[in-house]
């Protein structure tokens, strides 16, 4: 949804915003089916008082000490949440199943599989219709096969407002497109930046340079290759689809390939015009280097290699914290989007939280999304637009809050009508340095960033290592893999 919003120059900049968070229509900040439960106890309790007053209060007070856990909520998450997460982060340390060995000192010598979320993953290798290898990811525990498209970003430097508004429009026509796309569950666009050391410059320069040149182009040049490198930044741009089959029908890997590759070409071509160029899907090589050099990035990983397999390219030893996470000789630490921001923002703001850092070895920030169908965003938007009016009416003084998410249910509902799609977001981001000593650094950092993009994020606590892996491009959708309900 957007607005159009006069700034200190002549031209019109367009703002963006009126996220909802949807809020189920309940008592005291607790859901539909916990709000049933109250009710529950409450009736038990007036039962009970004909026996027992004692009976009756002792039944009240357990009443309260398990819903009010429910109805307390700290940084996007109940009371119950947390003590559920961590429990889980203690049960799964006493086993010593935070702690991650591979090769010869593993249980299985020889090889360097991936661990926790990807250890049952597997890679497949198709081919389009020009003869190029594809890669596509496989998750058997969720039956999920994932593409990854890698681009680059045109960048918004010295480029005209009307043009980045059609960016705008062009990403909103994927997204929507994403709605109808049969199978598919999630799509993530992740940016990854990381310092430049200079080498490919170097190696450009070097491999040009010519021994019979003259002596005032070669110190011009050879000044270039030391100058121009400091400061520079890698940036990489994934685009992540990952799909599902359906269950009526047996799917093996060759059946799910076949089917993908007949749509990729429809799938690269949705991505023209969203400000991304150079778009290729990824190969297995390809796909494998990124995860390589994610996980060790102080070493030099080589070039992407034909010979190389999926069981080779995890982390030697890992150790997942409550609060980071330990691979290689690297640590990281990943945040997760609380709230979205409340007010209206400009096209470029979200940019801030992914520009690059340089004292970070790397940065990965992806948006993911959750497309629903036709039929799941309609009853979707009437749900919220009925829960909307229900906090209302419950309220003697509804607050300006309140009054404001009932007019952004009523415009999503009516713009659904209209034929708009709806999917919900959220953003995960990754921070990689060389010490710990380094990433309580990156943690101030990063909190200066997101404040500039508006965006609330909070520390994945217990869960660093799916966190991690979640911002890689293979296809991770967490809420499958939650061990908590929610309520």
């Amino acid at each position: 949804m957007a607005s159009k919003q006069q700034g200190l120059a002549t031209v019109d900049q367009r703002t963006y915003g009126q996220w909802r968070a949807g809020k189920k229509a309940g008592l005291f900040g607790l859901g539909p089916v916990t709000s049933g439960i109250g009710f529950a106890v409450v009736a038990a309790a007036l039962l009970a008082m004909m026996f027992s007053r004692l009976a009756a209060l002792i039944l009240l007070l357990l009443g309260v000490a398990v819903l009010a856990p429910l109805a307390i909520r700290i940084r996007g998450r109940t009371g119950a949440h947390a003590v559920a997460a961590r429990l889980a982060w203690w049960r799964q340390k006493r086993r010593r199943r935070h702690i991650y060995i591979a090769g010869i000192a593993s249980r299985v010598v020889g090889t360097y599989r991936l661990p926790g979320t990807l250890a049952t993953s597997h890679i497949i290798t198709a081919e389009d219709g020009r003869g190029s290898d594809v890669g596509i990811v496989a998750i058997p525990s969720t039956r999920d096969y994932s593409i990854t498209f890698a681009a680059h970003s045109e960048g918004t430097d010295l480029v005209d407002t009307d043009v980045i508004d059609s960016r705008v429009s062009r990403m909103a026509a994927w997204l929507s497109s994403l709605t109808r796309q049969f199978w598919l569950v999630q799509a993530q666009v992740t940016i990854e930046t990381a310092p430049d050391p200079g080498t490919k410059l170097r190696s450009e320069i070097f491999s040009t340079l010519k021994p019979e040149a003259p002596s005032l182009a070669q110190e011009v040049m050879e000044q270039i290759a030391d100058t121009y490198s400091a400061g520079a930044a890698q940036v990489k741009f994934f685009v992540t689809l990952t799909f599902r089959p359906p269950l009526g029908r047996r799917w093996n890997d060759d059946a799910v390939a076949t089917e993908l590759m007949a749509r990729l070409p429809h799938m690269q071509a949705a991505l023209v015009g969203t400000g991304a160029v150079g778009i290729q899907p990824m190969s297995a090589a390809e796909i494998m280097y990124q995860l390589r050099s994610s996980l060790d990035p102080v070493s030099e990983v080589q070039p992407p290699q034909k010979g190389w397999a999926w069981d080779d390219i995890g982390p030697v030893s890992a150790i997942e914290h409550w609060d980071s996470y330990q691979h290689d000789r690297a640590w990281s630490r990943s945040w997760g989007m609380v709230e979205a921001p409340r007010g209206n923002v400009f096209a470029t703001t979200f940019a801030r939280l992914a520009d690059p850092d340089p004292d970070l070895l790397r940065k990965r920030v992806s948006l993911v999304y959750h497309p629903y169908s036709p039929g799941q965003a309609a009853r979707l938007v009437e749900a919220d637009k009925r829960d909307a009016q229900f906090n209302i009416n419950k309220k003697a003084r509804p607050s300006s809050r309140d009054l404001r998410d009932l007019a952004a249910a009523e415009q999503s509902a009516a713009e659904e009508a209209a034929g708009a799609g709806i999917t919900s977001f959220s953003i995960l981001a990754t921070a990689t340095t060389a010490t710990q000593a380094e990433l309580e650094d990156a943690t101030t950092t990063m909190a200066a960033r997101s404040g500039e993009a508006r965006v609330d994020l909070r520390v994945m606590t217990g869960s660093q290592a799916t966190s991690f892996y979640a911002t890689l491009p293979v296809g991770i959708v967490l809420p499958d893999h939650a061990t908590v309900p929610s309520l």
